[in-house]
């Protein structure tokens, strides 16, 4: 079977400046997969605009919320515009929406499956993860609590859609998209893995067992692009971060820079 031939991106925030119109980067693939905070829903006719300009390039463009996408209001409302986007006449046809959504490749045996997975937040950890992470204060009534309980849920899921895959007829290759971290080590940069707060970015998962068939997972989340291999399943992220512009991005010196990746606009992988 072919294998399907994908240009990655997450965390663009093209909120900052308002970068939805501006922003430019080559189709190098004939299928684009956006892992999350690529702006933000409140924001609904840029948002839309960027969209459609790349569906006008890609044969399907696979879409997966990030945190940022719900700031503005409260999560259902975000949701619902989500849901909204994805109806648009002009995006409807060709727009994939990944939340706990299951797309399977009609020209191959790949299967997508994608959410925005949340983390899993000790409880021990609300108070510190509430009053350093900026997701309890542009949310609406957003929790620790109930961040941890819908990324119970979208772990239910996604193990559910797997297991369902397996016990199949037919063997399939799953590629997992979410915007938080299936792990915590590698998945940011080594000095921040021991912060109170990175709960709130990864969870540990990829290592336990329930992900037979599983070949490749995209994340974003933590503004650090990597490429590793974690239970045999290959880890990827290719992250933009904050970036105004016509600057450098405003989160990283160029020595941070080097522990990672840089963010290459023309990132393609073959899944």
């Amino acid at each position: 079977m072919e294998a399907l031939l994908s240009k990655v991106l997450s965390d663009l925030h093209l909120e900052v400046g308002q970068q939805y119109s501006t922003f430019s980067f080559p189709a190098s693939a004939p299928f684009l997969l956006l892992g999350g905070d690529i702006g933000r829903l409140i924001d609904y006719a840029a948002y839309r605009g960027f969209l459609e300009s790349q569906i006008a390039r890609y044969r399907k463009v696979f879409l997966v919320l990030g945190n940022h996408e719900f700031y503005g209001l409260d999560y259902q409302s975000r949701l619902d515009a989500a849901r909204r986007l994805s109806e648009e006449p002009s995006l409807a046809s060709e727009l994939i929406l990944l939340h706990r959504a299951r797309w399977d490749d009609p020209d191959s045996d790949l299967t997508i499956l994608g959410c925005t997975l949340w983390s899993d937040i000790p409880e021990e950890s609300y108070g510190i993860v509430q009053a350093k992470v900026n997701d309890f204060k542009k949310i609406d009534q957003w929790t620790a609590q109930r961040h941890t309980a819908i990324h119970k849920e979208e772990v239910t899921w996604l193990r559910e859609q797997v297991a369902q895959i397996e016990a199949g007829p037919a063997k399939r290759r799953i590629l997992i998209a979410t915007h938080h971290a299936p792990c915590v080590e590698g998945s940011a940069r080594p000095e921040q893995v021991s912060n109170p707060w990175t709960p709130a970015f990864a969870t540990d998962l990829v290592d336990k067992e329930g992900w037979v068939g599983v070949k490749t997972w995209v994340f974003g989340h933590t503004h650090y692009s990597a490429q590793l291999f974690r239970n045999g399943i290959r880890l990827l992220s290719n992250q933009r971060g904050y970036v105004l512009p016509g600057s450098a991005a405003l989160k990283e010196d160029s020595t941070k820079r080097k522990q990672g990746r840089d963010f290459d606009a023309a990132l393609a992988i073959t899944a």
